[in-house]
């Protein structure tokens, strides 16, 4: 995406985010901030003040970002298969397209 840097960083996310988002995701309840660059980062609806896993698609569809809401200045990036790999092991869930 254009204007935006990364650095190579290492993103600890704690299992329980993981799977946090996870459950958020399999029964359709995330809920979206934009942030002032105006990338949309979606997290469990209700987990605001708790740590929880901000995931946010890229445009073009070629990688999903995802970072703690405890440091959001280090980004851990997904090819969009992972993501696919992740979100086909959720319950219910439905192959992509």
């Amino acid at each position: 995406m254009a204007g935006i840097e990364r650095e190579p960083a290492e993103v600890r996310i704690p299992r329980a985010a993981l799977d946090a988002m996870g459950a958020a995701l399999s029964v359709r309840t995330v809920a979206m901030r934009t942030w002032p660059d105006g990338i949309e980062w979606m997290y469990p609806l209700g987990t605001w003040e708790q740590p929880h896993l901000e995931v946010a698609l890229m445009p073009g569809g070629d990688e999903v970002w995802l970072r703690m809401s405890t440091d959001r200045s280090s980004v851990a990036v997904w090819t969009i298969q992972q993501w696919w790999d992740f979100a086909g092991e959720l319950p219910g869930a439905t192959p992509p397209g």
